[in-house]
């Protein structure tokens, strides 16, 4: 048909629209550090084009300036094979012609028909559309450039003593947190102490495994629940409870006060109470993570006085709060009750409280807690979350600790707990969440020495999440306020997590 049209016109036409092309900063950067890796022999890599494309409109393409096309070592195009994808003719073309084994074979396309052929032909096939393009190559990085561990591990010595967690909240800017809780996280999974930063009861500040500051040159102060309770007028993001209709629990009973240690460290708490009280949690994770070798285990209460400490806040129904304070009387969580049952197996089962050699002898002091923990886990209680914790991961997780640090020292206990929480974490496999959150499930699953195979899904999205400086988002694991949700996440702990499930699976 003439439509009266000078061809000379529409070539021209062609040529402008297509001038316009530019290309993905992304990409081309990934396409650079595949270049390099090849040149260096680094890694023994082959790279092919595989594109739907006219010859005319390729000849523009590979005139575009600063894009490295000798990196490819062959460009298959449709019109030079007459087929186009997806026909999976024009695949076997492909793979006949370059001899390469689909099962080490990574492909990447934009179109989910493409990806769905190439997957149908064992080929490694990852979508890299718009919102999945980082994650893509992020995978190509981590299988064909560098070990994700090795980025990982770069990340945590890069950001040494800088390590901070984030407190996010919808439609503002992330705030900065320096907490105990994440520092000793980080500590207890790498062992690496030189990376962290704390500051211990007594106020001594330590970065790695120098004590770089004193905030007190005095003799060591414990920290009792009257002098670090919250005070009287909290802030609006604060949360208050009613006077509670029985007796609150107490540390004044004691003869000696033990040395507690704080969420926050020497800096003022953020968005809560000036002055914010020592707490359970944070306490068991110090003495978890903290060994009597170390060089300032010596300023720590002993075991024994810790326990003690920990009995004389049980509310009434025989449940460990969460705070060493009546002033914060009522905060009963099951994650938080894990964690104390995971510091006080640690002191049975070393013989550092006598006459209790573990948690399956029978105690009215910690049966409530156990219960509470079981009951959670059967029933799903915090499904959907609870005030303190947003979802169940982190329940998960540190039971998944639990049941493996008592394997040996509590059997009866491990084995009453493997079951259920093998079949919880079943039902949470592959199900979407932020990167701290999925490292806890995948790591849970580790623990309990379950198959990979199973959660091998979630661990591709996992190490998909994985960012160009090696570290992981900071995701989220809990959060506090009333009125409103501030969610706590680290990019440390969360990259320190990944970590320690690629090493442990020799990864």
């Amino acid at each position: 048909m003439d439509l009266g049209v000078d061809p000379s016109l529409v070539q021209l036409a062609l040529h402008q629209a297509q001038s316009t092309l530019r290309v993905n900063k992304e990409a081309l950067a990934l396409i650079h550090e595949l270049a390099a890796a090849k040149a260096q022999g680094t890694r023994p890599l082959k790279i092919y084009a595989m594109s739907n494309i006219a010859k005319e409109h390729m000849d523009i393409v590979q005139a575009l300036p600063s894009f490295p096309w000798p990196v490819f070592d062959r460009i298959f195009t449709s019109f030079d094979a007459g087929m186009r994808k997806p026909d999976l003719s024009f695949y076997h073309h492909v793979i006949q012609e370059t001899g390469c084994n689909p099962s080490t074979t990574l492909y990447l396309d934009d179109k989910s028909e493409n990806i769905c052929a190439g997957r149908l032909l064992g080929l490694r096939g990852e979508i890299v559309d718009p919102d999945q393009r980082t994650r893509a190559f992020n995978i190509v990085r981590n299988l064909l450039l560098e070990d994700a561990s090795l980025r990982a591990e770069r990340f945590l010595h890069m950001h040494a003593g800088k390590l901070d967690s984030v407190i996010s909240m919808p439609g503002k800017d992330d705030i900065v947190l320096k907490d105990n809780f994440a520092q000793l996280m980080i500590w207890g999974l790498t062992g690496m102490e030189d990376i962290v930063y704390l500051t211990w009861p007594d106020g001594i500040i330590t970065r790695g495994q120098e004590e770089a500051d004193m905030m007190d040159t005095t003799s060591p102060t414990p920290i009792s629940d009257a002098s670090c309770s919250p005070s009287p007028a909290p802030s609006p993001s604060s949360s208050s409870t009613s006077p509670p209709s029985s007796p609150s629990p107490s540390l004044h009973h004691l003869e000696v006060k033990p040395t507690l240690w704080n969420y926050f460290t020497h800096s003022s708490p953020i968005l809560t109470t000036t002055t914010f009280p020592p707490d359970i949690e944070t306490t068991s994770i110090a003495y978890l993570t903290i060994t009597p070798s170390h060089p300032n285990y010596h300023l720590l209460s002993p075991p024994s006085l810790i326990a003690e400490a920990m009995f004389a806040i049980r509310n009434k129904d025989g449940h460990f709060e969460t705070y060493f304070s009546p002033d914060r009387h009522g905060r009963v969580s099951p994650e938080v009750c894990v964690s104390v049952l995971r510091c006080l197996n640690k002191f049975f089962s070393s013989g550092q409280i006598p006459g209790l050699p573990s948690l399956d002898v029978t105690d009215e002091r910690i049966e409530p807690s156990k219960k509470l923990v079981a009951d959670c886990l059967r029933y799903r209680a915090n499904i959907y979350g609870n005030r303190f914790y947003p979802h169940p991961e982190s329940f998960l997780y540190y039971l998944a600790m639990l049941c493996d640090e008592c394997r040996d020292s509590s059997p009866k206990l491990c084995g009453e707990l493997k079951g259920e929480l093998e079949a919880a974490l079943r039902e949470r496999l592959n199900v979407p969440m932020n990167a701290l959150a999925l490292a806890m499930r995948v790591r849970a699953w580790q623990l309990l020495g379950l198959g990979r195979g199973f959660v091998q899904r979630d661990l591709e999205s996992l190490l998909g999440m994985q960012e160009g400086d090696g570290g992981w988002p900071a995701g989220d694991f809990c959060s506090y306020g009333r009125v409103q949700k501030q969610r706590i996440g680290s990019r440390g702990w969360t990259t320190a997590l990944v970590c320690r499930i690629l090493r442990d699976w020799g990864m």
